[in-house]
Parts: structure tokens; C-alpha cells; sequence
């Protein structure tokens, strides 16, 4: 018999999955699109978003040099060989994560429909492989990084990354909800150290680990253009190194502004998500350093 509980799930499951299909570029079916209240237009700008902008790695958001692969690439290898597993080729590859959740939840929906009297012990594992993944390897990057494809994507409502958020949410069950903005204006004890230089600066603002912040193209897109610079085209680091070299002191000053505006970002969500309160203290950390630096100059 299906209870409440593992109706649930399936239909965490569900959406879990076709979460990974339109991440991959595959369209689900029209009913379900019509379920989940998105259409194949929505689906197409959600997939140029995460394929020209926001690469769906979990190691480039979570690692300590923000590139693929490194520390957090092997401890999600480690996590599907943890519960006997077929590791797949990318591991941290956002639509394997959300494929792996979606099986794990079918998985747990079945336990429910049983007597888990059964097999208590095998419940439990399901239940805690569930939490796991969700905890470590999905939320800590997965929220601030639906936020950002909510700002990229240009609609008022971007219902791929709302659906995204709501899974998390849901699973997560958030606690009592608390207010950051007081901590974050407290003065720190450690002193803030400006930049060395561009390179040190350029390295810290796109390894989202140490800056709290998630810098796509579009973003140093518009900065050149608002600024009255040219661009190169190329990785992110080449971009923002010919605008420093360009204008360091007014790319400076534009950080200043976008970090503001991530900070924001994320303590609108920050009593929702718990995730989201060491990126708010990375981003402020951050934008001290800027403004440190700029006053040097």
C-alpha cells in the first residue's frame, strides 16, 4: 500500500529527475512539462544558462582552485562507491548528482510501502544516503548556484531553479530561521589583507570557495561594457585578467558593486537555506579585501 510519506518521495524523485534531463538538454515529455508548469522554451534557456555560463561541476564551486576535478571531485567518487554505486565518467556532474538523488529517493519511497520492520538497518542506510548527499555534495553549491541561474535567466519566475530549490528545501526541512545581517556587520578580529596584486585578486573572485561568489561571462560582460572596455574572449580568468590590465581600479570599484548584490542574493534565502550563510561571510570577506585594496591606491 502507498502511504503519504512515500507518495512523497516519488514525487521528489520525479522531480529530481527531470531536473537532470533538462540540465543534459533532453526535453521531457509535454505531460511532463506540463506537471512540473514549464514549457520547451524555458528548458532551452535554462540549458544555454548552464552550458555558456554556470558549468554544472560541483568541484568547480566547492574545490579550493574552482577548476573541475581536485579534493571534492573524489570525495563524491568516494560517496557512490560509499553506497555500492556505479560511479559515473563526472561524478560531480550536476544531472549524476540529481539522477543519483532521484534512484535513492524511489529507493526510500519503497522501504516505506514495506514493512521496514524487516530490514530497519537497510531503511536507515537509504534514509542517512539520502541526507548525505544532499547535505554535502548538493546543497553546499547547488543553492547559491540556482540562485545565480534564477539572476542570469531573466524571467521573474525561472521555474527549473525554483524547483530546484524547493526539492532541496523539502528534503532539508529547514530549522529555526535566523536573521545574518546583525553577525555579518560585527567587526571581524582578523584583519583583512588587501590584494597582492591582479593575480591574486583575479584567483580569489573566481574560485567561488574563497570569494562567496559565483562570477559567469555575463557578468564580466557587462561590467566591460558598462565600464567602456574591451574584451577578450576566452576563460574567465583571461577575461577578467585584459580588464584589469585595462582598468584595474574601476574593475575593482564594479566587484565592489557585484559582490554587493550577491551578499544580497543570498541573505534573502539565508533563513531557508543554512548553506547560504558561509557564502554571505565569504562575500563580505571579500568585498573588505576589495575595498581594502582600492584604499591603498
Amino acid at each position: 500500500m502507498t502511504t503519504q510519506g512515500s507518495a512523497t518521495l516519488v514525487a521528489q524523485a520525479e522531480v529530481a529527475m527531470a531536473l537532470a534531463e533538462v540540465s543534459e538538454g533532453v526535453v521531457p515529455s509535454q505531460a511532463l512539462l506540463d506537471a512540473l508548469g514549464m514549457d520547451i522554451e524555458e528548458c532551452g534557456i535554462t540549458n544555454t544558462i548552464l552550458v555558456n555560463e554556470l558549468p554544472p561541476f560541483a568541484s568547480i564551486y566547492l574545490s579550493q582552485d574552482g577548476n573541475i576535478g581536485g579534493q571534492s571531485h573524489a570525495e563524491i567518487a568516494g560517496f557512490y562507491l560509499a553506497i555500492s554505486a556505479r560511479v559515473p565518467p563526472n561524478p560531480d556532474y550536476l544531472s549524476s548528482l540529481l539522477y543519483l538523488l532521484g534512484q535513492i529517493l524511489k529507493k526510500e519511497a519503497e522501504f516505506l510501502d514495506i514493512d521496514i520492520d524487516i530490514d530497519k538497518p537497510r531503511a536507515k542506510a537509504i534514509e542517512n544516503a539520502k541526507f548525505t548527499l544532499v547535505r554535502h555534495h548538493l546543497a553546499p553549491w547547488l543553492v547559491p548556484y540556482l540562485l545565480r541561474v534564477k539572476q542570469l535567466s531573466g524571467s521573474e519566475n525561472p521555474v527549473w531553479a525554483e524547483l530546484g530549490l524547493d526539492l532541496i528545501s523539502s528534503i532539508l526541512r529547514p530549522g529555526i530561521p535566523r536573521s545574518l545581517e546583525r553577525d555579518l556587520d560585527q567587526p571581524t578580529q582578523e584583519p583583512i589583507q588587501a590584494f597582492g596584486d591582479s593575480a591574486e585578486f583575479i584567483t580569489w573572485v573566481t574560485t567561488p570557495a574563497l570569494s562567496g561568489v559565483i562570477v559567469a561571462p555575463a557578468d564580466l560582460a557587462r561590467m566591460a561594457r558598462d565600464l567602456g572596455l574591451a574584451t577578450r574572449i576566452g576563460r574567465k580568468r583571461f577575461v577578467l585578467e585584459g580588464l584589469t590590465q585595462q582598468d584595474g581600479r574601476a574593475i575593482l570599484g564594479a566587484f565592489d558593486r557585484f559582490v554587493a548584490t550577491q551578499r544580497d542574493l543570498y541573505l534573502a534565502r539565508s533563513a531557508e537555506f543554512d548553506v547560504l550563510h558561509s557564502w554571505c561571510y565569504r562575500s563580505v570577506t571579500t568585498q573588505k579585501r576589495i575595498r581594502a585594496t582600492l584604499e591603498m591606491e
